[in-house]
């Protein structure tokens, strides 16, 4: 079984919709231009030339990043391309939702952008700070963030691989922290280029609101295995994805828990669908037994197609 993998917020570099816009101007149109009028933000623009601080913009990239793996997931499809399970890492869990079938395109790209103001604003109240440790294991980095909430929240964000672990909170407790996990023997710890807390107590104003939203989408149930971010286990019905996504944007992403999962369900190949190879890096850590290719646009998704003539569901 084929699985698709989206990716999430820090994948976004200027210039990562130039090729769609040659080769499928349509496509580019349906999907940039669409997630342009959805949410009111030069993001055609800013997809293309930048800058790169403006493209990194929670309200931009959120949408960015969403319209552009909706764009290459429909080439995909276009392709004969077709995967039996799919998992999104935090905003890419969006684009999950949409291509299991839960949510119709045009109300995964309302809620995204709601979703992107909503952390902006967040994050200009109350700023806080993102690190990534690695070298430690989740358990330990756990009790760092324990031994750090002395000074402020801070709380293990994302479990990526069993060597990575990002954390998030307060940035003096980010700071904190830091410190422990160097002393620990951490082999990297870097702070992240965010100005938010991301899947922390501190989002709580985020979920309150984006609560009431996703209660009002239209859901259908899931039409493929959906791994999900907040249990690391696969979605059985509509309500559990809906659940789900609320309770993603102040809980820790599981992700070597959503690839262990699809790998359980007869994942044997997964495909990175949208910008950037992160997702790709991190599946050598987590399970390199499975083959695993980034898949960002028509180019890399012909070289996908020339090397699996078959296609794989």
């Amino acid at each position: 079984m084929l699985a698709f993998l989206f990716p999430g917020q820090g994948s976004q570099r200027v210039g990562m919709a130039a090729e769609l816009l040659s080769a499928r101007p349509d496509v580019f149109e349906e999907t940039i231009g669409q997630a342009e009028a959805t949410s009111g933000l030069p993001i055609k623009r800013l997809c293309l030339e930048g800058p790169q601080e403006e493209l990194t913009d929670t309200a931009v990239a959120q949408p960015a990043l969403f319209a552009l793996s909706m764009a290459v997931l429909r080439l995909a499809g276009e392709a004969g391309l077709e995967a039996g399970g799919v998992a999104g890492h935090s905003l890419g869990e969006y684009s999950a939702v949409v291509a299991a079938g839960c949510l119709e395109w045009e109300a995964g790209l309302e809620l995204v952008c709601l979703r992107g103001r909503l952390m902006r604003d967040v994050q200009k109240e109350t700023p806080g700070a993102m690190a990534a440790v690695v070298g430690l294991g989740m358990d330990r980095v756990t009790e760092l963030c324990r031994q750090a909430s002395e000074v402020g929240v801070v709380v293990v964000a994302n479990r990526n691989s069993p060597d990575q672990n990002v954390v998030s909170g307060d940035s003096a407790a980010v700071d904190r922290l830091m410190e422990l996990a160097r002393e620990a023997g951490a082999g990297q710890v870097v702070r992240l280029r965010v100005g938010a807390a991301f899947h922390s107590p501190l989002m709580e104003p985020v979920k309150e609101k984006m609560a009431a939203a996703l209660q009002a989408a239209s859901w259908s149930e899931p039409k493929r295995r959906l791994a999900l971010n907040v249990t690391g286990r696969l979605a059985a019905t509509a309500e559990e994805v809906r659940q789900g996504l609320i309770e993603q944007i102040t809980s820790p992403v599981r992700w070597t828990e959503c690839i262990s999962a699809l790998v359980d369900a007869g994942a044997g190949s997964f495909a990175e669908v949208g910008p950037g190879r992160v997702l790709t890096g991190l599946m050598k850590s987590i399970n390199p037994d499975v083959e695993a290719a980034s898949v960002d646009g028509p180019k890399r998704l012909a070289s996908y197609m020339a090397a699996h003539p078959a296609g794989d569901s």
